[in-house]
């Protein structure tokens, strides 16, 4: 792998590539499966590109007749991109003592470890997303909203993954939506309606058309990340060590998804509410997706790993300090990678 490439090669690659995901279905996908006309109308587009920070109030002119109140002023938002920047920080001072080999190492031979390696490496993400998702947010506030902005629709890029109770509530509520819009229009959409067509849509196939549109979506999101892969991998290596990991990931808790929702529907209505809502049975489901995530991250986390953790920089003075403390008490040392710095 280039040893120039890093982890911002991320956008460069995955978001030309989910602006064509999309782009098929307004050109092709319309004309030909819909027969529709090719069209998506700017105010469309600008709902779509805020989307997965900003929810796209429709305001209901019979029973809203006053406008949204904007009760937040720009400098809320200081905080939150402050307490995210230093949270990242924190992670990230942990995460680049590892190199690619201590990840695959660490997998193998020291589990505690490579879970407090998973935990640490989901919390970088969430607050590294909600740190820029809260900068996009005061961007938009200052340029749009001319200082204020209303509180009730703006949302996290990251809603805090491990407080998922499902594998659906992690991917449909939880995690971020960036390319949400691509894949719903350019799968799940068109895979609905080509099997609710084909079952004259009929009511015996309903769940099915919605389950195959569910794993719909998931092979378009593991697409895109062995597309991100092998950009950054090239071929020869790709197909030596990484091919099919990220694809397995991605359709792997696309079938649970789909198993979770059909266990669902069957054992809700036999169990009351004071059963399914109980704190034994919500922590016993919160266990099962941290269990699920932590089992399969290696397939998710290992294509990507050799781009270097340690190339990511401090965003506040926090970071250098923490640096030396890890460095400094032995106890931490023994689970920190080998570029911990002595």
């Amino acid at each position: 792998m280039d040893e120039n490439d890093d982890m911002f090669c991320v956008l460069c690659q995955a978001l030309p590539f989910a602006a064509f995901q999309r782009l098929c279905d307004i050109y092709w996908i319309h004309p030909f499966l819909y027969k529709k006309d090719a069209y998506l109308s700017a105010s469309d587009l600008n709902a779509e590109m805020w989307s997965c920070i900003r929810r796209d109030k429709k305001v209901d002119t019979k029973t809203e007749k006053q406008p949204t109140l904007k009760d937040k002023k720009f400098y809320h938002l200081f905080a939150p991109i402050l307490l995210n920047a230093l949270a990242y920080d924190v992670c990230i001072s942990y995460l680049k003592t590892f190199t690619s080999q201590d990840v695959l190492e660490i997998q193998k031979s020291h589990p505690l470890q490579a879970f407090i390696f998973f935990f640490v490496g989901i919390t970088f993400m969430t607050v590294l997303f909600n740190m820029f998702g809260s900068i996009m947010q005061l961007i938009y506030c200052i340029v749009v909203e001319h200082g204020s902005y209303a509180s009730n629709e703006w949302r996290n890029l990251m809603n805090y993954p491990f407080l998922s109770i499902s594998l659906e509530d992690l991917w449909s509520h939880r995690w971020h939506r960036i390319f949400r819009t691509a894949w719903v229009n350019s799968a799940f959409k068109p895979v609905h309606y080509s099997i609710r067509q084909i079952t004259n849509k009929s009511p015996k196939f309903k769940h099915l058309a919605i389950a195959l549109a569910n794993l719909a979506v998931f092979v378009a999101s593991g697409i895109t990340h062995e597309y991100i892969v092998i950009c950054n991998a090239g071929w020869t290596l790709y197909t030596q060590r990484y091919m099919g990991q990220e694809m397995t990931f991605f359709v792997l808790h696309g079938v649970l998804v789909v198993v979770e929702k059909t266990m669902a529907f069957f054992l809700e209505p036999m169990l009351p509410t004071s059963v399914t809502q109980s704190p034994i049975i919500k922590l016993a489901r919160h266990v099962y997706v941290i269990y699920i995530s932590y089992i399969t991250f290696p397939w998710f986390i290992n294509s990507f790993a050799p781009w270097g953790l340690f190339k990511l920089p401090s965003f506040t003075p926090l970071g250098p300090v923490l640096d030396g403390y890890l460095a400094t008490t032995p106890y931490l040392l023994q689970y920190c990678g080998s570029l911990v710095k002595l």
